[in-house]
């Protein structure tokens, strides 16, 4: 047997850690949605409890404890759907959930001041 000195950290698979367990805590930036941020703890709060979760409030955000980041966006659009925001969007930006409204993309409109083409360009080759 061949002792090198080296010390192995590695636990073994059954052993559990020291300490507390950190569970995972997500942000949700409600910002975007201000009539609708009582009705979105709200929600949460029914549905965290069956993953043993937690949910606290600060402002416009909402902390969600004890489930991955990719539960509470399932269960933020799934709060969509029930409200009948079916435009709205889960974004995901920096690890902060954020709910986005529609994006109205407004085009400028030609204005009478400009000239048409001349008709030569808008002839057709024959």
């Amino acid at each position: 047997m061949r002792d090198s000195g080296a010390i192995n950290f590695k636990p073994k698979n059954g052993s559990k850690p020291f300490g507390r367990e950190k569970k995972e805590q997500q942000t949700v930036d409600l910002a975007r949605l201000p009539g609708k941020i009582g009705s979105a703890v709200d929600f949460l709060r029914e549905h965290v409890k069956s993953f043993n979760g937690r949910v606290s409030t600060k402002g416009n955000q909402i902390q969600v404890e004890g489930l991955k980041h990719k539960e509470v966006k399932l269960l933020l659009h799934k709060f969509l759907r029930h409200n009948g925001l079916d435009d709205h969007r889960v974004r995901s930006q920096s690890g902060i959930l954020e709910i986005v409204p529609p994006h109205l993309a407004t085009h400028p409109k030609q204005g009478a001041a400009t000239t048409p083409p001349p008709a030569a360009a808008t002839m057709p080759y024959l």
